[in-house]
This record gives C-alpha cells, structure tokens and sequence, in this order.
C-alpha cells in the first residue's frame, strides 16, 4: 500500500507518474505484477522520503526542545533570586 498519489511527493513524483501511466498501460496485466517494478522503486523512494521527513521533524523537535529548557531553566533562575 501507498500513500495517496495525487499528493505532492517533489522526489518521487516521476515515479507516482510512471506508476499511473503504467497502471493506464496495462489495465488488466496491473492485477499480475506488470506494474511492480515501478511500484518497489517508488515504495523505496517514499520510504527515503519519509526518513528524511522524520529526520526533520526531530531535529526540529530537539531545537525546540532546548529553546524551551533554556527559557524554563532562565525563568527558575529569576525566581530563585526572587525568593
């Protein structure tokens, strides 16, 4: 299974097309794997896709995430002084 292929996928888009085309092509031959050499290389170019998404996000997260304890060991440092 796929994640649906009218969305913008910019690294895989040519082999979403190829995909499509392949599956206009073969309109029965689909259904006994004339189709699945393209479909592993665009499953493997969705998976790289995803990682480097993934990859992303959490360094985003971790950024956030010492922006947010430098700011909360900031505020604990006013309130020592002011107690």
């Amino acid at each position: 299974m796929h994640p649906p292929l009218d969305r913008p996928h910019p690294k895989c888009e040519h082999l979403a097309k190829a995909l499509i085309q392949c599956h206009e092509d073969n309109q029965i031959s689909k259904f006994f794997g004339a189709c699945n050499d393209v479909k592993v290389l665009m499953d493997k170019c969705f998976k790289e896709e995803k990682e480097e998404k993934r990859r992303a996000n959490f360094e985003e997260a971790q950024r956030f995430k010492q922006k947010f304890e430098a700011r909360r060991r900031g505020s604990t440092n006013k309130n020592l002084a002011l107690g």
